[in-house]
Formats: C-alpha cells, structure tokens, sequence
C-alpha cells in the first residue's frame, strides 16, 4: 500500500532530472518567489525538516499524463514515481542546488525573475551567523545593479570573480569538487592561503548537504482506485483543493484526450452563440462530468444485474468523487453526443416551465439530474402524462428544496425510479414522495439563495402572469426585452415608512416578476398612486389593470386601498395554491419552518 522512508537529497535531485521522477499533468505551475527559495536552502543548510514528500508509484490502476519538473530537461522518458505532494520544494531545490539554469522564481502574480543563488562562504560560518542572510540572490547575468542599472554593486559573472569576492554558487552544491579544486588553485596563484576556510566549509556546508535526508511517503502501483482518490481529496495544490476535473483530465491525457478542449467546446456549444440556452450558463465543468458519470454507473449496474449478480454485490449508482475519477474514457467519449443533446432538452424544458435566466435555476444537481433523465430517456419523455410527471417531479424537487445537502446521493435514487415511473413501470420516486412545503415557509422566502424562491418566481410566470406596464405575459422573449425580475408589490421605501418589518414585507409574499419599467413607475409610492400613475400612463382602465394584478395572485382591492395585511393574507392562500397544484400535494399548514434562518434578505 505505501512505505514510509528518507531519500538523500543529491539522489531525489537526480530522480528529477534523469526524469524517473515526475509531475502528473494536474499539479499547478512552479509559482514561488526569491523568499520561499531562500528560506528553503535555509532550512535544509541548517539540517531542518522541510517535510514529507508524497510519491506514486506509475503504472497503477489510475494513470495520469506525466509532466517534467520545470527547469528538467526534455525528454520521453517514462517515469518510475509521480510527484502528488512536494511539487514547490523539489523544483526549487532543483533549480537552485543542481540546475545549470536560474530559477524562474514568481516576481508579482504573474511576473517572473531569473535568479542565481550565491552563499557567502565567510558570512555563513560565522559563529553567530544566519545562514538565510548570506544566502544572495543575482540576476540571471550575475551582476547586481543599483541607480537604476547605472551603478554595479556586485558581478560574479565569471569564475574568478566568485572566486575573488568568495560566493559559492549553490547550482554546485551537491557536485561542488570541480569549483572548490579550481577555487584552490586560483587562491594559491593569487598567494591566498583559503585552506582552512574551504575546510570549514566543507565541514559545516557541503558534508551535512550532501547527506540530508527528505522524508518520503511512497504509495505503491497495487493500491485501488479508491484508495488514490481519498488521497486526492486530502491534497491541496497551491492551496486549493484539488480539482476532479483536473484530475480526470491528468488521467485522459494518458491517453492523449484533451478534456479542457473538450469541455470549452462543449459548454460554449450549449449555452449557444447568442446564449440562447443562458440558463446553463452556469454549468460547471464536473457538473457535465456527473451527468456522464451517473449514466455509466447505473449501465454497470444493470449490466451486472443481467448477468445474475445478487443484488447485495449489485455496484452503486453513483456520481460522487471516486466514481467520476473512475469513468473510462471510452465511456465518456461513447455517452458525450448524447449527454449533451439532453443538456438542451433540459434547458428547453425549463424554459418552458420559464426559468430563463442563468440566475433561476434552482438547484445545480436538478439540472444534472435532469439531463441524465433526458439521456436515458434518448430524448422527450414519450407520452403527455410522462412530461406532466417530470414536470411535478421537478417542482417538487425545488420546492421542496430537496436537492440541497446530499444532492448526489438522491439523484442516484432518483434517476432510475423517475425514469421508471416516466415509463409506466414504477410508483413515483423519492423525492415526489419525501418534499414537502411548509405554508409558514412563505414568509422566510427572501432571496435567491433558495430554491423554493426562485421557483415560485418561475410558477409566477409560468402561470401567466402579465406586466402591470405592457400588460404581456412572460416567455423567452419579452424576459430578457423587458429586462424581468422580482420586485416588491408594496415599496420597499413605503413599507419602512409605514413601520412594517422587513422580515413581513420582504419575503415572496411581497413580490412578483415585473419588468424594469414597471419596477421605475411603482417608484417608492403607495399601491393606489402608483396604479393610478399606471393606468393614466398607459390608458388601461381599472377593470384592465385589475385584471393583470390577479394574474399575480394578488387581489386588486387591498392595493387601492394600500392594506398590507389584507394583501399579504390573501396571497398567502393563492401562493399556497400555486405550490399545491406544481406539487400535486397540499401544503403543510401550521408547521414550523426550519429553512427560515438559512434565507438572507435581497434589496430590490
């Protein structure tokens, strides 16, 4: 499984060079700056722990695309070991202890600097010395400058200027005899006696270098994929968590398939030239991978189902961490037209139900979910009363804000009991039978942090409701050319001023899609002016403009009369219809709402 040891610094050099060692394709570029290195040939000339290294035998059960160290000369051969921790540590060493090469050390985000690293031979055997200040950093033509580049404030651009102002270069370090036997003999020719200063060099510096030792984790090719994926989940590169995306694309790259390229067209083939499909503007890159990974893992399992596998042995439907890094690429390839066909059936189907924008949907894993029922449907569900089940799955789903915390794990129990259902061949699944809503929900409802929010902004549209100015229902079009959103029925400014709480005034009970103009002519006025500023502006009579208000569920009367409690009682009741007939359940009356605290307020 893995072994814990040491390796002496010159010989971990070596594994880097020769190319035994390497980087598998995920590990983020070489990114420290002249400090981190300084203080790491410190460390290491002082005999202190720099810390375990993590390698990975090749050859294993999970392959990645290797990489060279940066600074490594090119070249084909194959690695024995992989380098998944330590990635900063070992180049810097390398560049600075054995490369010909300066180190490109990270000079301002982006910005690189050249740097060759000297040592102080004198200063560093100081009795009191500190080893990090006699450590000098030059430019990659070994002259410092100052007064900007007038002025030479040191050059040790050949050997006998080291030699001269006693800098030992430390690319040397681990094969030092060439430059100490050279520096001797210039000393004797210039009649400097420098025999008992090169001891004590050799002594304090080079011995104790040549012989450190790194602590090593070694993990060994027989361990599972499993195994290497917990691994994976406790790593951080660069100090991020380490990616399934990019892992899965270290892996494919084995086999020359570029993921990252085939994800940027995808995603951009979806969402369309014009966004057309702009609710899946939000789509991640492992998102998209679920979908795949999900599909593969239920088809295994029917497959080993066939072939008379009892069930306890059945493998899970899944599409968490470990089984998306185990999705085989000809898996992937095979399932990717027809993945992505149903991503556009998902996004038609939400608009359809007129979530639109890439802000409205209410859960990530519904839309995957989504697409993997489109997929294994191989497109629309067949029959009217299959689609009027997707769709009060859906609602229940966001409604019931069921998709939350273990999202993946329901979209595993889902996607083979709704595609059942939807085929006639099973009850209603999970998540139809579990949601539920609480009718005291309605008040906490405040912002697009929840589901159920968005979805009951999406039911007011779908159900018709019209703009107070145009008086136009809502559809693809006119959301986007009247610039739709929720807003409040009663002003914000006139609630405030009335001494009503924010907690009464801004939940969904106090809003309803409305374009940006509507929203400009309600103004911070109270109901009855601004309905008699709408109807003198735009000529509808009152009959008219009562006649759009209750295509928001909202009763005329209790504006004219600016009566917020009236208001907010009565659409209590219809909101609660709204849910009810989108669930095809009652709602819960009476009950307490837990979701109350988790809601934050928007201003609008």
């Amino acid at each position: 499984m893995f072994d814990t040891s040491k390796i002496q610094l010159k010989q971990l050099l070596e594994d880097a060079e020769s190319g035994k060692l390497q980087l598998p394709d995920f590990q983020r570029d070489y990114v420290w700056g002249d400090e981190d290195v300084r203080g790491l040939i410190a460390s290491i000339a002082k005999g202190f722990p720099i810390g375990a290294l993590l390698t990975l035998e090749a050859g294993g059960e999970v392959s990645f695309q290797p990489r060279l160290l940066a600074g490594v000369p090119e070249s084909d051969v194959e690695p024995e070991h992989l380098l998944l921790d330590g990635q900063q540590r070992v180049t810097s060493l390398y560049q600075s202890l054995s490369c010909k090469d300066p180190v490109k050390t990270r000079y301002r985000k982006k910005k690189t600097l050249d740097r060759y690293y000297y040592l102080r031979i004198e200063a560093a055997l100081e009795e009191s010395a500190d080893i990090y200040d006699a450590i000098l950093s030059v430019p990659h033509d070994r002259v410092l400058r100052s007064d900007f580049g007038k002025k030479i404030d040191l050059d040790v651009s050949t050997r006998e200027l080291e030699y001269q102002q006693r800098l030992f270069p430390l690319n040397r370090s681990l094969d030092p005899l060439e430059w100490v036997l050279k520096w001797q003999a210039y000393a004797q020719e210039s009649g400097d006696d420098v025999t008992d200063l090169m001891q004590a060099f050799n002594d304090r510096f080079l011995v104790p270098l040549a012989a450190y030792n790194v602590p090593l984790i070694k993990l060994d090719k027989s361990n599972s994929r499993e195994a290497i994926c917990l691994v994976f989940e406790k790593l951080n590169i660069g100090g991020k968590k380490l990616d399934t995306f990019e892992l899965l694309t270290a892996i494919y790259a084995a086999n020359q398939f570029d993921l990252r390229d085939a994800w940027n067209g995808i995603k951009k083939r979806l969402v369309g030239k014009r966004e057309e499909r702009a609710v899946l503007k939000p789509l991640e890159n492992t998102e998209f991978l679920q979908t795949c990974t999900v599909l593969h893992t239920w088809r295994v399992r029917r497959e080993r189902e066939a072939a008379g596998v009892a069930p306890s042995d059945l493998p899970q439907i899944s599409c968490k961490r470990p089984a998306m890094l185990g999705l085989p690429l000809e898996d992937f390839e095979r399932d990717l037209p027809m993945v992505e066909a149903a991503y556009r059936e998902a996004a038609e189907f939400m608009h359809q139900q007129n979530i639109i924008d890439e802000d409205d949907t209410p859960y990530p894993l519904h839309t995957v979910t989504l697409a993997a029922v489109f997929a294994s449907l191989g497109g629309k569900p067949p029959t009217i009363a299959s689609y009027e089940k997707l769709v009060r799955w859906f609602w229940c789903g966001a409604l019931g804000e069921v998709y939350g915390s273990g999202g993946e794990t329901r979209m595993a129990v889902d996607l083979p009991q709704l595609v059942a259902w939807l085929r006639g061949e099973g009850g209603p699944p999970k998540t139809v039978e579990d949601a539920i809503f609480q009718q005291n929900r309605l008040w906490s409802l405040r912002g697009k942090m929840s589901a159920a929010y968005k979805a009951i902004h999406a039911l007011l549209m779908r159900n018709g409701c019209r703009d107070f100015i145009t008086g136009k229902p809502t559809d693809l079009m006119t959301y986007h050319q009247s610039k739709i959103d929720i807003h409040h029925v009663f002003p914000r400014a006139w609630c405030i001023r009335q001494q009503i709480p924010k907690t009464r005034f801004n939940s969904i009970l106090n809003k309803t899609p409305l374009s940006k103009r509507s929203n400009q002519i309600i103004g911070g006025a109270a109901p009855s002016i601004y309905l008699r500023k709408i109807e003198s502006e735009t000529g509808l009579s009152t009959e008219q403009l009562d006649e759009v208000l209750r295509s928001h569920l909202i009763e005329p009367q209790h504006l004219r009369n600016d009566d917020f409690e009236a208001f907010v009682a009565s659409r209590v009741d219809a909101l609660s219809g709204l849910v009810s007939d989108a669930m095809g359940k009652p709602v819960v009356l009476g009950a307490p709402d837990s979701a109350a605290s988790l809601d934050e307020d928007e201003n609008e």
